[in-house]
């Protein structure tokens, strides 16, 4: 009989520390001899991630949320890392909202820069851009890079940001965000003030934001609050040094 200790409630509670999680399982069917050496079952290392063409029985698994599966499958040796066009296990996760198997995912060792094309968008950003914050600390404590940029110069902290996801900005801060990006060429302060967030601009104020930041049309924060007459704006960026 197979005996499974199941991680569910480990993996939804971590936050900070990422710890190794084994499972006892038995044989497994549907792997026969032939295909012991694909890239699928290989085990993980630090090396290079295996990689293969099409998506692994983990990814699928990952996907349909379906941890019993995913214990068995990382505990028939199955790399967690393995890398196909579609993605890893952990980009399947949490493309599909799978928070469960995303956690569990990242206790056994997945890696969280792998799984997107490049200049794509990163899983901490998908993360980040629905205020899922669980995953976004369990990510950043497995190594995420916080300050990644896409090709769009976007990045978690601007994703957050427009959604106005203040605990997920203020989780992102504390890993070390750079408030100052400038997705399509404005800075992360005017893409608040024009959303009219005068929350969320007071803690990236506080975080160091640029409050004199001029795009290519010399437009700035204090600009933008002062033509869409947004009188509580102006007056913080005037108060924290806003000239222009």
């Amino acid at each position: 009989m197979t005996i499974k200790i199941t991680n569910a409630l480990l993996a939804v509670a971590l936050v900070s520390t990422i710890t190794g999680c084994s499972t006892m399982s038995g044989s497994q069917n549907e792997v026969n001899d032939g295909n012991k050496a694909s890239a699928d079952s290989a085990v993980k290392s630090e090396g290079t991630p295996a990689t293969t063409d099409k998506p692994t029985l983990l990814m699928l698994a990952a996907a349909e949320g379906d941890l019993s599966e995913l214990q068995d499958l990382v505990g028939d040796g199955r790399n967690v890392n393995t890398v196909t066009p579609q993605g890893t296990a952990l980009s399947y996760a949490i493309e599909k909202n799978q928070q469960v198997s995303a956690l569990y995912l990242i206790s056994v060792g997945a890696n969280p820069n792998n799984g997107f094309a490049k200049g794509g968008r990163s899983l901490l950003m998908s993360a980040a851009k629905r205020a899922d914050n669980r995953v976004v600390k369990g990510l950043l404590a497995a190594g995420a890079d916080v300050n990644y940029v896409d090709s769009q110069g976007e990045s978690a902290i601007a994703l957050a940001s427009y959604k106005g996801h203040l605990t997920t900005v203020k989780v992102l801060l504390k890993a070390g965000a750079d408030v100052n990006v400038t997705p399509e060429g404005k800075s992360l302060l005017m893409h608040i003030v024009k959303n009219n967030d005068l929350m969320l601009a007071q803690v990236v104020i506080a975080a160091g934001a640029d409050v004199n930041f001029s795009d290519e049309s010399g437009n700035s924060a204090l600009k933008i609050a002062q033509e869409k007459g947004l009188s509580d704006l102006e007056m913080l960026l005037v108060q924290s040094g806003a000239t222009s």
